[in-house]
């Protein structure tokens, strides 16, 4: 079959999953009216193709082609609980007596959620069963009106459930926030996140993504939408560990207002295909963001990053570090988009780009742009791709140093760089456990942490 007839297939499937879902929904609902122009739009566009230069590198239809079965009955599974608390890093949130949000396939688990009953500067509401708050429908009506990317409108149709966060002024003393999904079920699980930091209000959000069975068949699309305000700091970690099988489409979309710090990190590793989409926008001055991450691939995986920042005031900072790692027939794709507006004077961005290679068969492919508009900036980008210095290895095992060590120790000082962007020393503790655990499953040839 032609890479052209699976698309139409999949297509046709997919669009009459939205038009099934779109008949079932309240017309009286809020959020129907952008349900239904989205659905007419992804209907009109499709699925996007390699025409589309922000697709140039990813085929959908060469990994995706048909829409994983899936039961009306999906029981939450007996073992969830003990299996989310083997997790150190969940262990030491309930310790610290931190929000932790739990989803299975989608789906908001309210009975093993917990919002820390201390704190008065969070609300939580389930984007499914909850009224939506006002601030959350407009925002996600102009998120819409100003969205014309065939995956937001597919996620917009069929957003299922998701977590509606308020975070209010908690004078410099951070809020914590653990977002845990779990894919459980083979099937098609679509949801959606917002999130309002109101001005000077200070957060740490943590997602996980993790498959909790290796045989998994799922396809999901999500989304999180930030509007942060003025003189806020927030500090954003994802981890995901889907197995070989799962198709993912994960998007972020962040507005910034002044003086206002935001550092979004990811590591992502498995995953049959996987895009990263994050669309950020320094709408006020003297913000600092950092958008960083880590990206693990063995197998046959696919991971896409594609990063646009938009400065649109002066004074402005962002630097995009991208650290990815691959082995057997994986294949990495980095697509950085930095564009700095005539009025934003004073631009300091970054971008650098790095993939180390461990075998023949891998691939990455990266794609840095600059579009600078300003005259007084300093803008810059890089990319390179290299395999594990033969000389610095001997070097390693001519001291004394085991092979497997010496490896531990060249790869630790490739991902450094972008691990340094974590920058509160509470998170990187935090996550010690987990850097370590993957640093030496990383040194071991095992990417899929």
């Amino acid at each position: 079959m032609l890479a052209e007839d699976k698309k139409i297939d999949v297509e046709e499937q997919i669009i009459a999953y939205c038009k099934s879902h779109i008949g079932s929904q309240d017309i009286k609902h809020p959020l129907y009216p952008v349900r239904l122009g989205a659905y007419e739009l992804f209907k009109a566009q499709g699925l996007p193709t390699t025409r589309n230069e922000q697709w140039r590198y990813t085929n959908i239809v060469s990994k995706l082609e048909k829409i994983p079965s899936q039961s009306l009955s999906k029981p939450v599974p007996v073992n969830l609980d003990n299996f989310i608390n083997n997790f150190e890093i969940v262990k030491k949130a309930k310790e610290n007596n931190d929000s932790v949000l739990v989803f299975m396939d989608g789906a908001m688990q309210s009975q093993l959620s917990v919002v820390n009953s201390d704190t008065k500067t969070i609300s939580v509401t389930s984007l499914k069963r909850d009224p939506i708050p006002d601030w959350a429908i407009k925002l996600n009506s102009k998120k819409h009106s100003q969205n014309m990317d065939e995956l937001f409108n597919l996620n917009t149709t069929l957003m299922e459930d998701g977590a509606i966060i308020n975070i209010s002024n908690n004078k410099a003393i951070a809020d914590t926030i653990y977002i845990i999904h779990v894919g459980n079920n083979d099937g098609f699980y679509n949801y959606r996140h917002m999130i309002n930091v109101q001005n000077g209000a200070h957060v740490n959000i943590f997602e996980f993504k993790i498959s909790n069975k290796t045989d998994i068949e799922a396809l999901y699309t999500s989304s999180i939408i930030w509007k942060i305000g003025d003189n806020c700091v927030v500090n954003n970690v994802k981890y995901q560990a889907h197995n070989q099988v799962t198709i993912g489409f994960n998007q972020q979309y962040a507005d910034i207002e002044n003086n206002t710090e935001f550092n979004s990190f990811t590591i992502s590793s498995g995953s049959k295909l996987l895009r990263e989409f994050r669309d950020i926008n320094c709408n006020g001055s003297n913000s600092n963001i950092s958008i960083s991450g880590i990206n693990l691939l063995d197998g046959d995986s696919h991971i896409d990053t594609m990063l646009s920042v938009k400065h649109k005031a002066p004074n402005t900072i962002s630097r995009e570090k991208y650290k990815s790692i691959l082995n057997d027939n994986s294949k990495g794709v980095f697509q950085g988009n930095i564009i700095v507006d005539d009025i934003a004077q004073k631009t300091i961005a970054k971008q650098s780009i790095d993939a180390l290679i461990l075998s023949k068969n891998a691939e990455h492919d990266a794609k840095p742009e600059l579009e600078i508009y300003a005259d007084d900036v300093q803008c810059g980008h890089g990319a390179t791709t290299g395999q594990i210095s033969q000389d610095s290895l001997f070097y390693l095992k001519s001291r004394g140093i085991p092979e497997e060590e010496a490896k531990r120790l060249l790869v630790h000082a490739f991902l450094t760089d972008a691990l340094e962007e974590i920058k509160d020393k509470k998170i990187l503790e935090t996550f010690a456990d987990a850097m370590n655990n993957m640093l030496n499953r990383v040194s071991k040839g095992n990417l899929n942490v």
